[in-house]
């Protein structure tokens, strides 16, 4: 969404979009860590919302950690998690009888700093698991103009495998219409954003391979009958992001302009956690990570179809 343009959903709902416009900015680095985000009477106005909205979007930032704010001089992008990991590993959660692992000592969100990392091997593999592609489509976008500037060393061969939800699949659980009835043109309309994204990252990929760059490039893609409930990178098998799409009430723009209220969720703001498998890991590390590896391998091979783009 551009700045400046103005919530055509639930007013009730405004200050979550703001969190997720939010998040999806931390995640391009407009504000690095330790960076102070803009004031609430700017965010106010460019998003056309009451101050007491923006504040309930800053709120729900902080509680996830990823902001702080000081009094008297604004919010900043958080340095590190709210709540450091004990000497296990683990941190509580707030309002939670939960213990989670935490395997990095870096600010949620950021899939940039991963991927670049990712790129430094000498066989580099994605395997993706998520609705549209949109962030990673913009990251890989990124190396590859790096590389073919001559501003990082290009990989011998780039492999990635994209799961993602076959939009023409009447059994997709999300996006729908709010009264819980399908809707092809609210499914057709999310096609449009994957098929786009999509084609972004195969266009970046294999522009390395034609311009003889990286000599291996290989993208495949398969759907599946079911709209993801988390967002999943793995990157060269030891490396696990992962969050989660929240199914929220809002409205979808039609290809012909009609808004429909749907159900749908918005993972481009969707906080990522990260999960490293190595040496000096702890053992539920390297357990979510194992993990992750089977559950996508098992989805990629008996659940997700072929399809080409």
């Amino acid at each position: 969404m551009a700045e400046g343009d103005a919530f055509p959903r639930d007013t009730r709902l405004h200050y979550r979009r703001i969190a997720d416009e939010l998040r999806k900015q931390i995640n391009a680095e407009t504000w690095l860590p330790g960076q102070r985000l803009p004031t609430q009477e700017e965010l106010s106005e460019r998003y056309d919302v009451a101050r007491a909205t923006v504040a309930h979007a800053l709120s729900l930032l902080r509680r996830e950690g990823l902001i702080t704010t000081r009094q008297g001089s604004g919010s900043f992008v958080a340095l590190d998690r709210a709540e450091r990991p004990d000497e296990h590993g683990t941190v509580r959660g707030e309002s939670s009888d939960v213990w989670a692992v935490v395997s990095e000592r870096m600010p949620p969100v950021l899939l940039k700093p991963y991927l670049e990392e990712a790129f430094e091997a000498k066989d580099v593999r994605l395997d993706v698991f998520s609705m549209t592609t949109e962030s990673l489509a913009a990251r890989v976008a990124d190396q590859k103009d790096l590389i073919l500037a001559g501003r990082i060393s290009p990989p011998k061969s780039i492999t990635a495998r994209l799961l993602l939800p076959d939009t023409t699949s009447e059994t997709l659980a999300i996006p729908r219409q709010l009264s819980g009835e399908d809707d092809p043109r609210v499914r057709a309309r999310l096609g449009s954003i994957l098929h786009s994204h999509v084609t972004v990252l195969r266009s970046a990929l294999y522009e390395l391979r034609g311009r003889d760059a990286v000599p291996v490039v290989d993208v495949q893609v398969r759907l599946v009958r079911f709209s993801p409930q988390l967002k999943l990178y793995i990157l060269n098998n030891r490396v696990v992001l992962q969050g989660f799409y929240v199914p929220e009430a809002g409205t979808a723009v039609l290809a012909d302009g009609e808004a429909v209220a749907a159900l749908d969720s918005y993972g481009n703001g969707a906080t990522l956690y990260p999960f490293r498998a190595a040496a000096d890991s702890t053992p539920q590390q390297v357990g979510v990570v194992r993990a992750a590896r089977q559950f996508f391998e098992s989805t990629w091979e008996h659940l997700g179809e072929k399809a080409d783009f």
